[in-house]
């Protein structure tokens, strides 16, 4: 891009036209002018412009910054070598879980991420295995799941129950025979009429005997006797028939009983074992399960994966590595189609820019000047730029190597300004004596033939006049001024070099312009 720049010389025509012209317009004791242009004229005295003014695209450009000048306290420094570097506290170093080799790659260095982008895809056997592994586990917890409910309900058990059940009905039932109750019942019935057929033959005979009963009501009362003596002897016989079948009912009985409860006590015995053989079999299937969700968890498939691949027993040997914060990809040491393994210490770095660390190395005989919160002066070699900021962290330990001291200052970097791996230069305070003084910063001043010199702002628009100044010893990036400016006044506090380059520019075309 092309830059316009005006250049305005203060009574320039006046001056050219006195030193063309006749020789009385100066104070040359000769009437030559000693010049060697070949043409006569000399300008050899004439002065250089006073003036520049800048196009308005070049403060950005080259950022450039007018600024008032102020007063500030100085306390004297020590200079020493400072680094940019990342900051630890918000630089991931990432690397993957699984071995295995990367089929797709989803970034690339200088690449800033969201929290959870997927950074690059790993194609992983290993975990392929570990999910098969899970299924596996999960199928045998179920089969003992199912065997433990088939313990808990054995068909043995309750066909034993269920002939013990008979069997004590059985035995309910001889025990209350109905052919005894019968017969014992006739027996019953018949006991007293044979008490009262004998009672009525006995007193027969008393009567026959004196006359009073006839011989054949004797006889019927004897027939009668007899009928009911057989009777009862009937059911007697009876009874005892019944009787001795019921007890060989109930023998048969507690027979089956006693079958029945050994046959229980078998099945109890054969469900147990087998109830334990079940819970014994869970408890190894429940670890397998365990062992293998862990297995999984370590290759980084979440809780949500792990129920899908439950559900659907779809194998997905595909692991993506996430971002684990917002950042920039600073660095990638992975590429398409390459294998990688859990154990290589990284794959990518990524970093928050929008917050650095500047390191300083102190040596140890000034460490003592260091106090955490004091102000520290950073300045960039390269380009002169200068800021300040407060140290956050002093080390209590010296770097065995260095025998220095590390501080660190936390910069903002929201512009990207300051680079990691970048070298600085800090200005530390001494802790002597302070004084008020009007200062500059040191990026201002520009030296002209030996002179310290800043650019002040005039009244008209981006135009800069050179002003000399008398300058005391810089002090933490910051130049006292103790003559040729005032406070408030407006100069370039950054990007001299730009207007110092601009001046030298319009005294060569000025002195070459004839």
């Amino acid at each position: 891009m092309k830059t316009f720049i005006q250049i305005f010389t203060i009574a320039a025509l006046p001056f050219w036209l006195g030193s063309c012209g006749q020789s009385g317009g100066h104070d040359h004791p000769h009437e030559g002018h000693g010049h060697d242009h070949g043409h006569g004229h000399g300008h050899g005295n004439e002065a250089p412009p006073e003036e520049v003014t800048l196009a308005t695209n070049m403060f950005k450009q080259h950022d450039i910054r007018v600024e008032g000048v102020g007063r500030q306290t100085l306390q004297p420094t020590f200079q020493v070598p400072a680094r940019v570097t990342f900051n630890q506290e918000t630089t991931a170093h990432i690397g993957t879980l699984v071995n295995g080799r990367v089929i797709e790659m989803n970034t690339r260095l200088g690449d800033i991420v969201k929290k959870d982008d997927v950074l690059f895809t790993i194609e992983s056997p290993d975990l392929g295995l570990a999910q098969n592994e899970y299924l596996k586990a999960n199928d045998s917890m179920h089969i003992a799941k199912l065997a433990i409910s088939l313990a808990e309900n054995n068909a043995g058990t309750a066909k034993a129950q269920a002939e013990l059940d008979a069997a004590t009905a059985a035995l309910m039932l001889a025990k209350n025979n109905a052919s005894v109750v019968k017969a014992r019942a006739a027996l019953e019935a018949a006991t007293p009429v044979l008490k009262r057929a004998r009672e009525l033959f006995e007193s027969g005979k008393k009567l026959a005997a004196s006359g009073a009963l006839a011989t054949t009501e004797l006889k019927r009362r004897e027939t009668s006797m007899q009928t009911a003596t057989a009777e009862i002897k009937a059911a007697e016989g009876s009874l005892a028939l019944a009787q001795a079948q019921q007890e060989r009912d109930i023998e048969v009985a507690q027979g089956k009983i006693t079958a029945a409860t050994a046959g229980i006590k078998a099945a109890q015995a054969q469900q147990a074992k087998d109830l334990g053989e079940a819970k014994s079999a869970l408890n190894i299937a429940a670890s397998g399960v365990s062992t293998a969700i862990n297995q999984l968890t370590l290759y980084g498939m979440t809780q949500d994966a792990i129920a899908k691949l439950q559900e659907t027993r779809d194998l997905s040997p595909h692991y993506q590595v996430r971002a684990p914060r917002a950042g920039t990809i600073v660095e990638r040491e992975v590429t398409l189609g390459e294998n990688t393994r859990a154990d290589q210490s990284h794959l990518l770095i990524l970093a928050d820019l929008s917050k650095v660390w500047v390191i300083i190395d102190v040596p140890t005989a000034s460490s003592e000047f260091l106090v955490k919160g004091n102000s520290v002066n950073l300045r960039t070699d390269a380009t002169g730029y200068q800021t300040s900021a407060s140290l956050d962290y002093i080390s209590p330990t010296v770097d065995p190597e260095t025998r220095s001291v590390q501080a660190r200052v936390e910069m903002d970097n929201p512009d990207g300004r300051w680079r990691p791996g970048q070298f600085l230069t800090a200005l530390l305070p001494t802790g002597g004596a302070t004084r008020e003084t009007l200062v500059v910063p040191e990026s201002a001043v520009q030296y002209i033939d030996g002179k310290p010199t800043v650019y002040q702002e005039q009244k008209k628009k981006n135009t800069f006049r050179q002003v000399t100044i008398t300058a005391g010893a810089t002090v933490g990036g910051w130049v006292p001024v103790t003559g040729g400016l005032k406070e408030n006044a407006k100069i370039v506090t950054q990007g001299s070099f730009v207007l110092k380059a601009e001046f030298g520019k319009a005294k060569a075309g000025h002195d070459h312009s004839h």
